[in-house]
């Protein structure tokens, strides 16, 4: 993965496995070791919260694992560039917020270009993660939120 940590997770260069079979093994972290990203002795990944030793699965492997960041990178790089951001005074954001309670306001006319529409990201992302680990997108998955996040364009 690159130096950039979608959703914060980074994950250590791969190494080979000692011959423990019982225990779980820290792969990397989220978040600069808020949790640890584990992996069992049948290969399985997890975010753990170290805090409270709580296990959210990931997927069925490592591999898995690295295909899902790949995955949601291409869907989030495929996107528009995010809106820079505006400042305003208190006046402007009073009359702004008087417009959408009015229902004044518009959403912003996108730049027409060669991007492909949310839905087609989405259905895009949808096809690749299932191709990788269909368990994995379950609602007991930890990458249920993100994909959560995904259909409501939140990412």
């Amino acid at each position: 993965m690159s130096e950039e940590q979608l959703f914060g997770i980074r994950l250590y260069p791969v190494t080979p496995r000692a011959d423990v079979a019982s225990e779980a093994r820290e792969i990397g972290s989220v978040h600069d070791g808020e949790f640890l990203v584990m992996e069992d002795s049948d290969g399985t990944t997890s975010v753990c919260d170290p805090a409270t030793g709580d296990r959210f699965p990931l997927n069925r492997d490592r591999r898995a694992t690295e295909g899902f960041l790949e995955a949601f990178a291409e869907y989030l790089s495929s996107g528009p560039p995010a809106p820079a951001p505006v400042v305003m005074t208190a006046e402007q954001a009073a009359e702004r917020l008087r417009a959408f309670r009015e229902g004044r306001t518009r959403p912003r006319s996108l730049p027409s270009g060669k991007r492909p529409s949310h839905r087609a990201r989405l259905r895009e992302l949808r096809r690749r993660l299932q191709t990788i680990d269909s368990a994995a997108t379950g609602p007991d998955s930890w990458w249920s939120g993100r994909i959560e996040e995904a259909e409501n364009d939140l990412l």
